[in-house]
């Protein structure tokens, strides 16, 4: 039996129906990422999990007990915005504390927990300060600590790292790693980021238009997509999908029957640089030089863009005339409404 489980949950907006019967099971100790493109309802559902949006449709259920319209305060649930939502007058000890001192916790308990809480979390040194003395970082760790200590049957994050630069942001995703893995806690986590989904994830939830596309693990999504949407969404740079019909006679030919009129997607290491003599022509839009890996972006004479990755460092200059070298070996082949027809082996 799962432990927290959603059973065709929707959601209406005056007429707009925002989620259309969700389903999914989550287990004990699982690290559920929610992702999709802004407007897809990963947030919303998010929300409705929390309690801070009605469900009007489906059944949601927490531990075998039936929480679908269980105000936010009973559901044993605790949330960590992206925003923070710090009380900006309160020391880092008291907004951590406040939760605990409004549910009549003894002063002996709250700081036990605040205590420990901080240590996890390297607060300890700052929890005489307000939040307007601490970083960016600092305060996100202050808002994941409030959760902690009310030690929550499911932990709720809703893009918490999105206002990080990316330095903080690399650093507070390993954080939580650790500490999902310290605390072993049932967690779900929405972010429109998908390397934040590739490195944190047991399971990805990929989301389009209030439904679920696909659910599996990170590389499972990444190596057998079911369709052409979540291919493309999981991967950066994305993957490269183009019509057959813009690729060369010989490509077309290796297209299995049920992709006829659809497309091939190419990882863009599965396409390299070679001489125009010998490779499908093409013309450099432009150079990413990144030290570790170059990514080049063409375009073929037929209109076709994609993008090569290499791991070494590329000599070639925008406008430079192309061959690329496919390696159909590793395609992905679509039909000619998006659907998965083919995945490489």
């Amino acid at each position: 039996m799962a432990y927290l489980e959603l059973k065709g949950i929707e959601k209406f907006f005056g007429e707009h129906r925002a989620i259309k019967g969700v389903d999914l099971d989550i287990q004990p100790g699982e690290f559920i990422v929610f992702v999709g493109p802004s407007g897809c309802g990963k947030s919303t559902l998010l929300r409705l999990i929390a309690g801070l949006e009605h469900i009007d449709g489906g059944q949601l259920n927490l531990d075998g007990r039936d929480i679908t319209h269980l105000p936010a305060s009973k559901r044993d649930l605790a949330m960590v915005f992206q925003s923070y939502a710090l009380y900006p007058h309160m020391s880092v000890y008291e907004n951590m504390s406040f939760a605990l001192k409004l549910a009549g916790e003894s002063k002996q308990v709250i700081e036990e927990k605040v205590t420990r809480a901080a240590s996890i979390l390297n607060l300890t040194d700052y929890l005489d300060r307000t939040p307007g003395a601490l970083s960016g970082g600092q305060r996100q760790r202050v808002a994941i600590g409030r959760a902690i200590v009310r030690a929550p049957k499911v932990f709720l994050f809703d893009e918490p790292l999105s206002n990080l630069d990316a330095a903080l942001r690399g650093q507070t995703r390993v954080e939580i790693a650790q500490l999902h893995r310290d605390l072993g806690a049932t967690t779900i986590y929405v972010t429109h980021d998908q390397v934040e989904a590739m490195t944190l994830a047991d399971r990805v939830v990929v989301l389009r238009d209030g439904l679920i596309e696909q659910v599996g693990s990170p590389l499972d999504l990444y190596d057998h997509p079911v369709n052409q949407f979540v291919a493309q969404f999981i991967g950066t740079p994305q993957m490269n999908v183009s019509p057959l019909n813009t690729l060369p006679a010989a490509v077309q030919a290796a297209a299995p029957a049920a992709a006829k009129g659809g497309s091939i997607g190419l990882r863009p290491e599965g396409v390299r640089l070679t001489d125009v003599a010998t490779g499908v022509p093409a013309k450099v839009v432009l150079v990413e030089a990144l030290g570790a890996e170059t990514l080049i972006y063409v375009k073929t004479n037929e209109g076709a863009q994609m993008v090569a990755r290499q791991a070494d460092r590329a000599h070639v200059q925008v406008g430079a005339e192309v061959g690329l070298q496919l390696d159909i070996s590793t395609a992905h082949w679509f039909d000619a409404k998006g659907r998965t027809v083919r995945t490489p082996t």
